[in-house]
């Protein structure tokens, strides 16, 4: 039998990223296919290069991608083209993309093409096993991988009640040796997972771009697995997202003072009225082992909802309904 390699974690990764993404975006096969007419997404007018992009930039982009587009592009199996692997590839260059285009640094943007690498909260099926995380970490860098891996462990309830805790009197570099604390999935263990402030940031700047990327296209059909009717993919962690781009326009000043904030507008704009009064705080179970673990947490006396459901927000329907 093979070892596990470079070459054996090419193809793995190719079946964790499209199986997990063809969860919520299958429809981008839709909108691409040879029936159906190419669609327009707010997001891209976010994204670099761009026409106005320094053409010796451009250059060093191309040639810093060989080797990471290559991992996801080359020798993909033919049986993937049927199940989602252009639509997967596209949203992670689309996420690296989006944050070349806020001048993030270079681990973070390699961070936006390898963040689901693992598996994640999302999409808990097959994936990358974590015996190979040096393999990722020699391939893009330790910050890179370190982002992705809490990426994948991480219950995004956790990292919300750290976005809805920060005010903007914790901005400033005086901070920067306080420690922000996730916890892993339930089935995970709950374990706890640290990060620096710098890192914190650095997480809400990659979740916030993987999601303002996605969400367009995951909104166009329903989905079984995130409980979303056609258009309520946009309700899900709503009020947390805002809070994001607020937290990016203070904490990183200088770089996104304004772009997340109008890449979040430009993008939620495009939503329909009929969904706007809706938020979705936290992810349905993905398995059997997540619903037991909800359970048991539940019997603890935690306040895990029996529906995931997106629920009315009462603030958010009388905003829609004075729209109105």
């Amino acid at each position: 039998m093979e070892s596990f390699g470079v070459r054996t974690v090419h193809r793995i990764f190719f079946a964790v990223v499209v199986v997990g993404f063809a969860n919520v975006r299958t429809i981008v096969l839709a909108t691409t296919s040879n029936d159906q007419p190419h669609r327009s997404y707010a997001c891209s007018q976010f994204k670099a290069p761009h026409a106005n992009s320094d053409p010796k930039q451009v250059e060093q982009w191309k040639e810093a991608d060989k080797r990471l587009w290559n991992y996801v592009n080359e020798k993909v199996p033919a049986v993937l083209d049927h199940t989602g692997s252009s639509a997967f590839d596209e949203h992670l260059k689309g996420v690296q993309a989006v944050l070349r285009f806020w001048q993030a640094p270079e681990y973070l943007t390699h961070a936006g093409l390898f963040h689901s690498i693992y598996g994640t909260e999302g999409f808990q099926g097959f994936s990358l096993p974590l015996s190979e995380r040096n393999t990722i970490r020699s391939l893009i860098g330790d910050k890179a991988e370190k982002l992705c891996f809490v990426f994948c462990m991480v219950d995004r309830s956790t990292v919300d009640e750290t976005v809805f805790r920060w005010t903007d009197d914790q901005t400033g570099h005086d901070d920067y040796d306080e420690i922000y604390t996730f916890k892993a999935r339930p089935e995970l263990g709950r374990f706890d997972i640290s990060l620096t402030k710098e890192e914190w940031v650095d997480f809400v700047e990659l979740t916030l771009a993987d999601w303002l990327e996605q969400v367009e296209g995951a909104s166009i059909k329903p989905s079984s697995l995130f409980l979303w009717k056609i258009g309520e993919a946009y309700s899900y962690r709503r009020l947390a997202y805002q809070k994001m781009s607020h937290i990016l326009s203070v904490e990183r000043s200088e770089r996104l003072s304004t772009i997340p904030k109008q890449m979040l507008q430009a993008v939620m704009a495009t939503e329909g009225t009929e969904t706007r009064h809706l938020v979705q705080e936290r992810t349905p179970p993905m398995s059997d082992a997540t619903a037991r673990a909800y359970d048991a947490l539940r019997a603890m006396g935690e306040a895990i909802p029996l529906d995931f459901s997106p629920q009315p927000h009462p603030q958010l329907l009388q905003e829609v309904t004075t729209e109105l």
